[in-house]
């Protein structure tokens, strides 16, 4: 199998990998419908004071949902997916990062429980893809 994820113990492995897979698939396809289609109910959601307009976050709600459907066919098929894990394992952490800067340094000025929301579910996906590429090895 060239080129392809090398599991060590089968069917589990390639179990837990697609279930990482869909629930990141569902997670973003939520956030990317929020974005795309009610982007004002997002802010007001947020309460942050910042005055931003609904065309400029539309296009972030685009790119969760065509990220959701990469995850969700990835996780048909894990064989050969070692870009995409670490793909994503480097896209949660720098979301993470991003968004944990804006909460510690004070440029989110929205409820609190808005932005900490994300920065948990995206550390959690950071360290199940960052785990997921430490446990399937590409064969050469």
């Amino acid at each position: 199998m060239s080129g392809g994820i090398a599991m060590t113990n089968g069917s589990s492995d390639a179990g837990v990998y697609k279930t990482v897979c869909v629930i990141a698939a569902v997670i973003a396809f939520l956030y990317g419908l929020g974005f795309l289609l009610v982007p004002q109910f997002q802010f007001q959601l947020s309460q942050d004071p910042s005055p931003v307009t609904a065309g400029w976050v539309r296009w972030a709600g685009g790119m969760l949902i065509g990220i959701s459907v990469a995850l969700w066919l990835a996780a048909r098929d894990p064989a050969k997916q070692r870009p995409l894990v670490c793909g994503f394992t480097a896209c949660y952490a720098l979301v993470t990062l991003a968004l944990l800067y804006s909460a510690l340094s004070g440029e989110y000025q929205g409820v609190a429980w808005y932005i900490w929301t994300p920065i948990v579910i995206n550390a959690v996906l950071t360290a199940a893809f960052w785990w997921l590429s430490q446990k399937y090895k590409a064969v050469l």
